[in-house]
């Protein structure tokens, strides 16, 4: 039976990204176990065993489907008390970050949120997370006999391959101390961007200085084939939406080329391009902190810069 349990978040697209990097932190650290609530969800078992796990827990309840953390968390807690993990894993999303509390709240076991780092020493587990935009690395130790449940970031590892476990039907009892809530209705918005997988993107700051001037990326992104993507101070600008944020409160990308157009460089921005092969700056400022990690600079009006560009790529 695996130290390690991991949580396994999943909608109408299928298991979530973030859940198979979360499986291949456990298979790092040992090896764990994936939990799957819901209905039907035995049909995505074969997906959760192709990326690491040992055993697949699939526990199927009407209660379960949607998500509502309440019988959520009353399930993990069952298959928990059964199992008895010393870890459990859950992506920090905003399901998992209202799961992990509340069912670390009714197993009085401890609970760590938003870690960017999990490491062993000597045999007890270290948590890390970054933090005070960015000023401070913390480091975490669970107090306490029970597990600890914590949930991990977007960029924690790499999905890891199949390890050749099998599907375990498990059954838990729901009361009624768990079914107080329930889901009427969901409607679901179509993902229509996809920056994970991007090989090109074309980064937006507040150097853009309105929407109007994003348009200037966004042709340059079609001409590289690539997607746009930004920062948060261009989303909170209302520039561009939300599902193209990058950075510490955003995805992490990993492109094999990125040219930040107008962006100045701050830290939670930086933490979400660090895997990017590539790195091209442009920015009015010869002295702004991207051309710090940039491997080509533009030191020019990006209106100007990249219109050439896409005259260039014509």
């Amino acid at each position: 039976m695996a130290k390690i349990l991991v949580y396994i978040e999943h909608d109408e697209s299928g298991v979530s990204d973030l859940s198979l990097q979360a499986l291949a932190l456990a298979t790092r650290l040992g090896g764990g176990d994936a939990l799957l609530l819901g209905e039907n969800v035995s049909a995505m078992a074969a997906t959760v065993l192709a990326h690491g796990a040992q055993d697949v827990l699939a526990v199927e309840h009407p209660a379960l489907a949607g998500h509502v953390a309440l019988p959520a968390a009353h399930a993990l807690k069952a298959v928990v008390m059964e199992r008895a993990p010393r870890l459990v894993l859950v992506p920090s999303s905003t399901v998992g970050n209202d799961l992990a509390p509340l069912a670390a709240g009714l197993l009085e076991a401890a609970c760590i949120v938003d870690c960017d780092g999990v490491e062993v020493d000597e045999g007890a587990w270290r948590f890390l997370r970054t933090e005070f935009d960015a000023r401070v690395r913390a480091v975490y130790e669970a107090v306490g006999e029970g597990p600890a449940l914590v949930t991990v970031k977007d960029g924690i590892a790499e999905a890891a391959p199949a390890v050749g476990g099998q599907v375990v039907a498990t059954r838990v009892e729901l009361g009624p101390e768990a079914l107080r809530g329930a889901v009427q209705r969901r409607e679901v918005v179509k993902k229509t961007v996809n920056l994970k997988d991007a090989k090109v993107i074309i980064g937006g700051g507040a150097g853009v200085g309105n929407r109007e001037n994003f348009a200037l990326l966004e042709r340059l992104a079609e001409k590289l084939g690539g997607e746009l993507g930004a920062t948060r101070a261009s989303v909170d600008a209302g520039w561009i939406s939300a599902e193209r944020q990058i950075g510490q409160t955003g995805v992490t990308v990993r492109p094999d080329l990125y040219i930040a157009c107008g962006i100045s460089g701050a830290v939670q921005h930086l933490v979400g391009i660090r895997e990017a092969k590539t790195v091209v700056a442009i920015n009015s400022d010869a002295s702004a902190p991207i051309f710090r990690v940039s491997h080509y600079r533009i030191v020019g009006d990006l209106t100007v810069v990249v219109p050439k560009l896409v005259e260039l790529l014509a």
